[in-house]
């Protein structure tokens, strides 16, 4: 006696079977390494004397923290790439999108020099805010600001509305000729132009003014790779 397959349920199933078989090139860090911040995986700048980068439970998350003083700065940093690339996607190449969502807590953000303060995706590994070839979020006003930069010609956009002090999650979403960014899973800004074409680290620089210090907390951070 043969068995009846619904249409529906045979297509859901085919389509989950496809999904698993494409690789995906995945990092994902929920800072659960009692041992501390990998060093295989991420590479650490301290401030001079403020409080250093450190992992572990924050309330009922884990993160990693930092708190630089006055005058100085901080930054984490990945040790791999990833194919950035929104303007040469085609038929020829495998990777055709990128994502990089992170949750980010800040403290004292009036004290944060906003003209260097970046996170998000940057061709050099000691890049900040003012470096060509980026992708990600910085600060005008104290306030959030979106940019693409191709040598050093930029797209920004700002005026979200946003709490910089509340619990926030961050995403970047890299296709074809577009560049979206989402605050707490709701697109904010979609830049069309002025992309650079890289291989890109995970950057999060954090620097203080001279007006006191300031603290950044982390939580979980992925980034991956799909089809369009």
């Amino acid at each position: 006696m043969g068995i009846s397959h619904s249409p529906s349920i045979s297509r859901e199933v085919k389509a989950l079977v496809v999904d698993l078989n494409v690789p995906r090139a995945n990092l994902f860090e929920g800072w659960q390494d009692e041992a501390g911040i990998d060093a295989a995986v991420w590479t650490v700048t301290d401030p001079a004397t403020g409080g250093a980068w450190t992992r572990g439970a924050v309330g009922q998350y884990l993160m990693a923290v930092t708190s630089p003083n006055a005058n100085e700065n901080a930054r984490l940093r990945s040790n791999v790439r990833w194919l950035c690339s929104p303007l040469t996607y085609d038929e020829h190449q495998i990777l055709q999108s990128l994502s990089m969502e992170f949750e980010c807590y800040l403290q004292l953000v009036a004290n944060i020099d906003n003209a260097n303060f970046f996170m998000g995706l940057t061709d050099g590994t000691t890049d900040t805010r003012t470096g060509n070839n980026i992708i990600g979020f910085g600060l005008i006003a104290d306030a959030l600001q979106t940019i693409t930069d191709d040598a050093g010609a930029e797209t920004v956009n700002t005026g979200f509305g946003e709490t910089l002090t509340a619990y926030n999650k961050f995403k970047i979403y890299v296709a074809n000729n577009s560049v979206k960014f989402y605050l707490n899973e709701t697109e904010i800004a979609e830049h069309t132009t002025n992309f650079p074409n890289a291989s890109m680290y995970m950057n999060f620089y954090y620097p203080t003014e001279a007006g006191g210090a300031s603290i950044l907390s982390l939580g979980t951070i992925r980034i991956w790779t799909g089809d369009l």
